[in-house]
């Protein structure tokens, strides 16, 4: 009885995926089951991410970039000196005095990748740089909701463009930061 059963759920899975009528020996009709096929599903693209809109530098801000640079060297990787690290950086907003950056910093022994306030005087110059210390509490004081919703593209992608120009620079120290060379035309 039991080799009859088994016999009889082998024979049903292995023609589960074909019509067919099967006799056993007791000459009792088993009807298989019939495999209807599931209609083929595409997958939807997977949205993409709309382009960053970020902010050309003007022409004080283009001539100043060393003087950037070191603010913000110094501002995010304030435990090394400021020569030592390099520094990419991207506007995504300005108000009045101050600029609001995504920086890209990396020394020879550590990096960081922070949204950051460059506060200037009324001259241009750099009078501080100021970042979060508190996520929570200090990027809603710090940065308007127009700046903050463009923090996404440099979890990730943008910023390891910015990392890679920086290891670039390393070993080509006259070539400025990626923010002045989309402002240089190529030839």
């Amino acid at each position: 009885m039991k080799t009859k059963i088994l016999l009889t759920m082998l024979i049903s899975t292995l023609t589960a995926c074909a019509p067919t009528t099967i006799t056993i020996s007791t000459n009792t009709p088993l009807q298989s089951s019939t495999f209807t096929p599931l209609p083929s599903i595409t997958p939807s693209p997977l949205p993409t991410q709309p382009p960053i809109h970020v902010i050309t530098p003007d022409a004080i801000q283009v001539e100043r970039w060393r003087e950037y640079e070191t603010a913000l060297a110094k501002s995010v990787l304030s435990y090394l000196p400021p020569e030592e690290v390099l520094c990419e950086w991207d506007i995504l907003g300005r108000y009045g005095n101050d600029v609001y950056v995504w920086a890209v910093c990396r020394g020879k022994d550590g990096g960081g990748s922070v949204p950051a306030v460059i506060h200037l005087e009324t001259d241009g110059a750099v009078q501080s740089v100021e970042r979060a210390k508190n996520w929570s509490r200090d990027i809603p004081r710090l940065f308007p909701s127009d700046v903050r919703e463009k923090f996404a593209h440099y979890q990730g992608g943008r910023a390891r463009e910015m990392q890679q120009h920086i290891e670039w620079r390393r070993t080509h120290p006259e070539e400025p930061p990626l923010i002045i060379l989309s402002l240089t035309p190529t030839p």
